[in-house]
């Protein structure tokens, strides 16, 4: 039988996971600048031409960056928030890993076939596949009670639309690829930017504690001193 890994958040192994997660993600972002490489004498003659033949590469390296440092920050917050890491969560964060690594691939790939549908949808698919998988890791940690405070219902419901936003926008920007253009298809990206702050506003759970005033307190009324204490 498989042994169950569990390491506790004290444990040496839980630190050693969390600074190779972190290393994962430091060594693409890196590898996100060797996707803009073109050096030659032409290219760099005046700039017009480097942004001709780089411009795009660039835009891409951009778009990425922001990307990937935006999954880091998610990731190691969540993770290193954790009580414990235990073999489905490890699994889980594996495949983040995965689709963080494939990100220079399709990085390079975008910004120099970006004017091809397949390059953008083939983009789209890693943001989403690897955002989808690092959302998991927080649910399925949350069922498990190994985050700092379970999500209560309101608060699970409030999650799942706020998550649902990107997903959608980079999943629907497909279409928009090969229907319309894929630049079309990249500028619609921006609306996550825009859509995550109104939907997290809608959906929010209020608490009651903070709608609901009290009335103010009425003062007790004054003792009336008896007979007895007013000859005293």
């Amino acid at each position: 039988m498989e042994r169950r890994i569990r390491f506790a958040h004290e444990d040496l192994e839980f630190a050693r996971a969390v600074t190779f997660f972190d290393a994962i993600f430091a060594f693409a972002v890196t590898l996100l600048i060797t996707t803009v490489d073109d050096f030659s004498p032409a290219a760099w003659s005046n700039l017009a031409a480097l942004k001709g033949t780089n411009g795009p590469s660039l835009l891409a390296f951009t778009i990425s960056f922001v990307v990937v440092m935006s999954f880091w920050r998610a990731h190691h917050q969540g993770v290193t928030s954790l009580s414990a890491l235990d073999s489905q969560l490890l699994g889980l964060n594996c495949l983040v890993m995965f689709g963080i690594v494939l990100m220079p691939f399709t990085t390079e790939a975008l910004g120099k076939l970006g004017d091809m549908p397949l390059p953008v949808a083939v983009y789209a698919v890693d943001i989403t596949a690897t955002y989808l998988v690092l959302h998991a890791v927080e649910l399925v940690a949350d069922r498990r009670g190994l985050r700092p405070t379970r999500m209560t219902r309101p608060e699970l419901r409030s999650n799942l639309a706020i998550s649902a936003v990107l997903p959608v926008i980079f999943l629907g920007s497909i279409p928009l690829a090969y229907l319309v253009s894929p630049q079309t298809a990249e500028w619609s990206w921006v609306a996550v930017a825009v859509l995550v702050p109104v939907v997290r506003r809608l959906t929010e759970p209020r608490h009651a504690a903070d709608s609901t005033q009290l009335p103010p307190a009425t003062p007790s009324p004054t003792p009336t001193p008896t007979p007895q204490e007013n000859s005293e």
